[in-house]
């Protein structure tokens, strides 16, 4: 039994690999839809099995959300019941990237941006303030990035 236990992950794995492979094959030998026009009237050809690999792909990146957060609760769980002191010092990460995220909505803006051919209201109000947000997070952590290298590699040469 212990065998066939060992085997599920990459049976499951082969699967998935498979159907994701069939999908993209798709998208290039499954054909067309009608041709529909963008906004500067320029025709474009949409395969027809896009929606079956955005759909695909959706359910993948659930799929590891949901067993990432489950793994990563039952961990701190576990470890919460062993060593309570350390698995609430596994939450300093979170509460700083928590805080990161705050001070860079703060520094975002919602005005509206002017976008050439754009017509929406999805660059404006919060959307606009979170692409600030993910934006000054990206700046702040290629900061801190930076700050470590610097300061490991200080650190191993004075050791």
């Amino acid at each position: 039994m212990s065998k066939l236990t060992e085997k599920i992950p990459g049976i499951a794995a082969l699967i998935l690999v498979f159907v994701s492979i069939v999908l993209v094959l798709l998208i290039y030998v499954g054909g067309n839809t009608d041709a529909i026009k963008d906004s500067a009237g320029e025709e474009l050809t949409v395969p027809k099995f896009t929606d079956a690999l955005l759909f695909w792909t959706y359910a993948l990146v659930g799929a590891v959300i949901f067993i990432t957060l489950f793994m990563a609760s039952f961990g701190f769980i576990r470890n919460l019941i062993s060593s309570p002191i350390s698995a609430l010092k596994s939450l300093i990460p979170i509460a700083l990237f928590v805080i990161l995220f705050v001070v860079a909505w703060s520094f975002g803006s919602g005005e509206k941006m002017t976008i050439i051919g754009y017509d929406g209201n999805g660059n404006e109000g919060n959307w606009a303030q979170f692409t600030d947000m993910v934006i000054y997070s990206i700046y702040a952590l290629f900061a801190a990035i930076l700050l470590t290298i610097v300061g490991s590699s200080v650190y191993t040469r004075l050791k």
